[in-house]
């Protein structure tokens, strides 16, 4: 039998597995990988100062915003002709995969369920629960700030 650290712990090693994959998967089609890995930990170091100082609600919408970026119509157009730095999709996609692994968290722990939206649901909370989900969600972010650390190279490229 596996303690709950143990099992943060192991769901954050994976989460960052995710990440390193595809940053080798993105190396092999434009070089960006490292620039992605880079970024990503910088927005795990971030991640839970940010729960701490803004709350749970505000980082996932701030983190929401920026993922956005990624899957948006015009951000297509903008590439094709040239407008819109790589950079700006490789941090829309660090952010997208951070928000992605908050939320499976919550879907593992049984706390969320996959198909709401994860905004509404925090917006719908009663106070005690919204501050157990916000621990909670802390001490994952803990966990995956200390084990990106320990797994992918800082390149300073993430700020």
């Amino acid at each position: 039998m596996r303690s709950k650290v143990q099992e943060l712990a192991q769901l954050a090693y994976e989460c960052v597995k995710q990440v390193k994959g595809k940053a080798n998967e993105m190396d092999k089609i434009n070089k960006k990988g490292k620039d992605f890995a880079s970024r990503y930990l910088s927005y795990a170091r971030k991640l839970p100062s940010m729960i701490i100082y803004n709350g749970l609600l505000t980082t996932v919408a701030f983190a929401k915003a920026k993922a956005k970026k990624a899957s948006t119509k015009v951000e297509a157009k903008e590439e094709e002709k040239g407008k819109r730095g790589q950079g700006e999709k490789v941090e829309a996609l660090a952010w997208k995969m951070l928000l992605g692994h908050l939320e499976k968290f919550l879907n593992k722990e049984g706390i969320k369920q996959e198909n709401k939206d994860f905004i509404e649901f925090l917006s719908e909370l009663e106070v005690q629960e919204y501050r157990y989900i916000t621990k909670r969600v802390l001490d994952f972010s803990l966990w995956l700030k200390r084990i990106a650390e320990g797994e992918i190279e800082d390149e300073g490229k993430g700020d």
